[in-house]
């Protein structure tokens, strides 16, 4: 009897323990996620602290430039203007490599697990921030080093917090979001940047290197909060998978030993590959509300400072404090992410038509809100500055929050990096549009052209054929 009541409350212990060890590792995994995760979305920020260091902005580089467009052009396009293209160009690059790898970054984890992806990350890390460290006149291209590399180690990240909350059940949605919420808010850290490089109490050069250190925190969480396939060093739990179980159809089998009992073709029958999901209607929903409507907040963020700038009529300083705000307030997202997460799950694991009615509301919602961010941006005032913040920060935390929630929750854990992989390449793949539509922005006063043409993009129809 003794044993007995030992045994159980040195279970209990170990359960306390590892729930701990859990919790510990979402807070960890939220802080490294805000620090490394997201940051390309706040580029911008850098776009006047860069020319101070004469990146892009040597005399033979704006005069080759210059000597190959037409008169017009040469009205339009000054020194500034090139350095600004080509930093626009290094910002869409990085936000493209953020997504679209994930196709084979996903399955990686997967297959492999998330520790052993996360120590690849490590050094696509030290890579992209000491080639910011090292840019300077004569090694522009670093710039664009800096921004591959970074979002490649960065969407890596994501991805490894992303499929962690699976160690979860019922908080699963809960903490998918809060690391939504984390990446979103990340874009604020190239605008402190930027506020302390203007008071000379720091270099970018320092800055980098400074990030570049935080490497021994991944290297860290790696070994103590993620697991890898490897049969060494692996963690004493595994992912829950009692949501998964519930979601089960009747005649399914469960049980592994059960399976294993059956014949070859009975248990091809049964099992349910990653095609299974990859090809679900609810699945497909989701990638085509987040592709689309992502795209105007990812378009903004490239094209904000021009914008502004234009806006303020070329004051740098009223410019650099809306930019800086436009960033900082991704930090709502902390908040925002979260809410929608336990939004989504409240009450989802009752029934499939309240978990559908969750997902409904809120894509009904982002819908809304994206298509009310299109017609903002549309107008170069003065006044749609403060309306376009606010907006964008809403829309992009509501609608990045609940697809990965939608994925976590209602999809099994171990296919949960294939699934998140592919839906963030779809992203990628949209977002290659805004090569085109950033030349449509050239001339400001006419770049509502673009946001017509992003606008287009939210028809209802589209989303009623996958709906039926």
């Amino acid at each position: 009897m003794k044993m007995k009541d030992t045994n159980t409350t040195t279970i209990k212990g170990k359960k306390v323990h590892y729930r701990i060890r859990k919790w510990s590792g979402v807070v960890w995994l939220f802080l490294e996620v805000n620090l490394l995760g997201g940051t390309i979305f706040g580029f911008p920020a850098l776009f006047k602290i860069l020319p101070q260091y004469g990146i892009y902005g040597g005399s033979s580089h704006c005069v080759s430039e210059l000597l190959n467009m037409t008169e017009s052009d040469n009205r339009q396009l000054s020194c500034e203007g090139y350095q600004t293209r080509h930093y626009q160009n290094a910002l869409t690059l990085g936000i493209i490599l953020f997504e679209i790898p994930s196709v084979v970054i996903g399955p990686a984890i997967d297959r492999f697990g998330c520790r052993f992806v996360k120590l690849i990350a490590i050094v696509f890390h030290i890579i992209g921030w000491l080639a910011l460290a090292l840019v300077a006149p004569g090694r522009d291209s670093l710039l664009y080093v800096h921004t591959a590399f970074s979002s490649l180690s960065g969407i890596i990240i994501l991805l490894t917090a992303y499929t962690s909350s699976d160690y979860f059940s019922k908080p699963r949605a809960f903490v998918s979001a809060l690391f939504a919420g984390a990446c979103t808010s990340a874009t604020l850290w190239y605008s402190i940047f930027q506020k302390l490089i203007d008071a000379r109490k720091i270099t970018l050069q320092q800055l980098s290197y400074i990030w570049m250190s935080f490497g021994i925190l991944m290297l860290i969480s790696s070994f103590i909060f993620l697991d890898w396939r490897f049969s060494i060093l692996n963690l004493p739990y595994q992912f829950n998978t009692k949501l998964e179980k519930k979601a089960l159809p009747p005649n399914t089998i469960a049980d592994d030993g059960e399976l294993e009992k059956l014949k070859w073709y009975a248990r091809i029958f049964q099992r349910k590959g990653v095609w299974h999901y990859l090809t679900s209607p609810l699945y497909l929903l989701v990638i085509l509300f987040l592709s689309v409507l992502l795209l105007p907040g990812i378009f903004l963020a490239v094209t904000w400072y021009p914008w502004v700038y234009y806006i303020t009529k070329q004051d740098i300083t009223l410019t650099n404090q809306y930019t800086f705000a436009f960033n900082l307030s991704t930090s709502a997202a902390i908040i925002i992410c979260p809410l929608n997460g336990f939004l989504l799950g409240f009450k989802a694991d009752r029934s499939k038509k309240q978990k559908l009615f969750n997902i409904s509301l809120m894509q009904t919602v982002s819908w809304l809100i994206n298509i009310v961010a299109c017609f903002v941006c549309m107008f170069a005032q003065k006044k749609m500055i403060i309306p376009a913040l606010v907006i964008n920060c809403i829309a992009r935390a509501t609608i990045v929050s609940g697809s990965q929630a939608v994925v976590a929750t209602f999809f099994p854990s171990e296919y949960i990096g294939t699934l998140t992989g592919v839906m963030w390449t779809a992203v990628g793949v949209i977002t290659t549009i805004q090569y085109g539509l950033v030349q449509l922005t050239n001339d400001i006063p006419r770049s509502w052209r673009a946001w017509v043409i992003i606008l287009s993009l939210h028809k209802p129809k589209i989303y009623m054929i996958f709906i039926e």
